[in-house]
């Protein structure tokens, strides 16, 4: 089952959030220490607001993809997509397609006219799932995040909705 997360979802988000955290760091932009200081007010205030979307399995939360519309009004046309994660015991199962095909209608019900992201330039995987959804490169940020001392480029992708 997918579906909107709500503050109900809280401790299974977080807790696969920090494994997410563990298992591929590359794959979010807070690390583990700054996912651990979030408190849970705001964790619950972004999933009130509809902005993360689960995919379950027997009760169990298995993998969710994240969205933040533009707060300015001259931004409120776009949104930012990501972290997307699926527990390895999950994969392979078409959930990451079923989690960007919601959020790409969810976003596009709420006036989205394009949907932007970053994705780590090596993450072959990511970089497949979401031209595979329709996204197309638009850039490169070269040394986009350092992570344990190592430098990472991210590529900057783009899907818009009215086209």
């Amino acid at each position: 089952m997918i579906r909107a997360l709500t503050a109900d979802d809280l401790t299974a988000y977080r807790g696969l959030w920090l494994h997410g955290l563990s298992e591929d760091p590359f794959a979010f932009l807070l690390t583990a220490d700054e996912a651990v200081a979030t408190r849970d007010s705001a964790l619950a205030a972004k999933l009130t607001a509809g902005e993360v979307i689960g995919a379950f399995r027997g009760g169990h939360l298995l993998a969710f993809v994240a969205f933040r519309r533009g707060g300015p009004e001259r931004l409120r046309h776009m949104a930012d997509i990501g972290p997307l994660y699926v527990h390895p015991s999950a994969r392979r199962r078409g959930l990451a397609q079923a989690l960007m095909t919601e959020a790409i209608k969810v976003a596009a019900a709420l006036g989205v006219l394009q949907l932007e992201l970053c994705v780590d330039a090596q993450n072959l995987g990511a970089r497949k799932l979401y031209e595979a959804c329709g996204f197309q490169k638009i850039g490169l940020r070269p040394r986009s995040v350092i992570v344990n001392g190592v430098p990472r480029d991210d590529l900057l992708m783009l899907k818009t909705l009215d086209a």
